[in-house]
């Protein structure tokens, strides 16, 4: 795994799932210090590396990682809650969003919807192509999701914390149809 990978990895654990391993403590919104993060880092990873180095990575995934001023989040992704500005209005919301999972997976949400299964919210994605690059981080076949997503922001609220990435806190089944099967 490549250097800036491991990285990337480490920075996301702390800022998802795992401040306390840093030593960090988040706001309600998500953020830590952006020096308390970089000293973290630097500290935990097991080859050395410098706070240049980790703000490097941060910087250059704008979809990933938020910096506001001194403070830093993980822009998606919690394993705990998160609370977000404001929701998008029925009209910012695209008609559709994707979300990929595993085919064995779809019988039971088109019976009982999406669920954040361990996350603060359900993650939809802006692109088909996004949805399945998601949904191939486990062992297929796949199946690609379609969610009537300006229909459902009439009744909860859509967030939209980076460009590809959309979150709700679940989608009931009536917003959800199946568009693709890939078995490959």
């Amino acid at each position: 795994m490549a250097r800036r990978v491991r990285i990337s990895k480490l920075v996301s654990l702390l800022l998802r799932h795992r401040p306390d391993l840093g030593g960090l403590s988040p706001d309600e919104r998500g953020f830590v210090p952006l020096d308390d993060l970089l000293d973290s880092v630097v500290k935990i990873m097991r080859e050395k590396c410098s706070k240049e180095e980790v703000l490097d990575v941060i910087m250059s995934d704008e979809e990933r990682f938020e910096v506001v001023g001194k403070m830093v989040r993980a822009r998606y992704g919690h394993s705990f809650r998160v609370i977000y500005e404001k929701p998008l209005s029925p009209e910012e919301v695209p008609e559709s969003l994707y979300h990929g999972t595993i085919l064995k997976s779809v019988k039971f949400i088109l019976r009982e919807g999406l669920k954040p299964m361990g996350r603060g919210y359900v993650h939809l994605s802006l692109t088909k192509e996004r949805a399945l690059k998601v949904a191939r981080r486990r062992k297929g076949p796949y199946a690609i999701l379609r969610i009537r997503a300006k229909e459902l922001a009439k009744v909860l609220p859509v967030y939209r914390p980076s460009y590809l990435t959309f979150l709700v806190e679940r989608v009931p089944p009536e917003y959800i149809e199946v568009e693709e099967i890939i078995r490959g």
